[in-house]
């Protein structure tokens, strides 16, 4: 893994965090191959589908449009530092309006079971406390257990049940 090349990434005891910019997600969605070449990583995230390649061309566009906040809302890839793999990712969904914000994240399957995600998610908080962060939202599926059991370690209390499961932290 190259560290050199990463910019504003956040180092946990088994992982690296580090987001995509304007020029690297660039580089990403043109070429992954070179993308894992200049980072010195192998991307084994969540599956490449139509959806998640979509999402992240218009993300490109969206860092673009507000490079002085993208910060907020690019997606921070989570690479394991053992063995450099990337295996999920990371993001707040907006920038924050009144301190308050949301979190979403995904995990390759394969990497589930080994706390990877609760550990990205604890040092993502202490991330977003130190942009301004006050309070953290979170949604799960009634079926996504393991999501809940994530948010639950991390500090977040249930709000409601609105055909999805909502959830908040305060970070402050």
């Amino acid at each position: 893994m190259n560290l050199e090349k990463m910019t504003s990434y956040i180092e946990t005891e088994r992982l690296v965090l580090f987001p995509y910019t304007k020029e690297n997600l660039a580089l990403f969605n043109a070429d992954l191959p070179g993308f894992e070449r200049e980072f010195d990583v192998l991307y084994q995230g969540e599956e490449l589908d139509q959806l998640l390649k979509s999402f992240l061309l218009k993300l490109e566009k969206e860092i673009a449009d507000d490079p002085d906040n993208y910060l907020f809302f690019t997606e921070f890839l989570i690479v394991l530092k053992e063995n450099s793999r990337i295996i999920g990712s990371i993001d707040y969904k907006y920038v924050p309006k009144d301190g308050v914000t949301e979190v979403g994240y995904g995990m390759n399957p394969q990497y589930e079971g080994h706390g990877y995600m609760t550990e990205a998610l604890k040092a993502f908080l202490l991330f977003g406390k130190s942009l301004g962060i006050k309070t953290v939202l979170a949604e799960t599926l009634k079926e996504n257990i393991k999501s809940q059991k994530v948010l639950k370690r991390c500090g977040f209390s249930f709000l409601k049940d609105d055909g999805n499961l909502r959830w908040k932290t305060d970070i402050s």
